[in-house]
């Protein structure tokens, strides 16, 4: 099964994980990192380290909240190593794409990028559906 990490500013990750297990049930191999005052960069990392270290033959999915800021600035730096792919914009249709299809995905980047379709194509503006028809 592919490991999901979630590293988020605050407890958005974490709240995001709750209500996902709320839709799909108990969810496993998912770990969240949350980046907030006082804890230092150093923890941040040594958290992910020991994540990344442990990793199973499937690999990781790193999913972020926002391409730019730190956690997915620390998450970057991980990016080129066999068998982490990771996603800014987190969002929870993504997180319920991760989840529903981390064990039947043959490959961790064709999961990603279901991932990242099922994230941007789950934003509407209400406005312009109504117009639309």
């Amino acid at each position: 099964m592919i490991e999901i990490v979630i590293i988020t500013h605050g407890l958005f990750g974490e709240e995001l994980f709750l209500s996902a297990e709320m839709i799909l049930g108990k969810q496993g191999n998912v770990h969240n990192i949350v980046v907030q005052p006082g804890r230092s960069l150093t923890e941040i990392v040594d958290d992910l380290d020991a994540v990344i270290k442990k990793k199973n033959s499937k690999g990781i999915l790193i999913l972020t909240d926002m391409f730019g800021g730190s956690p997915s600035n620390i998450a970057f730096s991980y990016a080129g190593q066999p068998d982490i792919e990771i996603i800014s914009g987190v969002n929870l249709p993504m997180l319920l794409k991760a989840f529903s299809g981390r064990m039947s995905k043959s490959s961790l980047s064709e999961l990603a990028s279901e991932c990242s379709e099922a994230g941007k194509s789950s934003i509407k503006v209400a406005g312009e559906l109504m117009r639309a028809e």
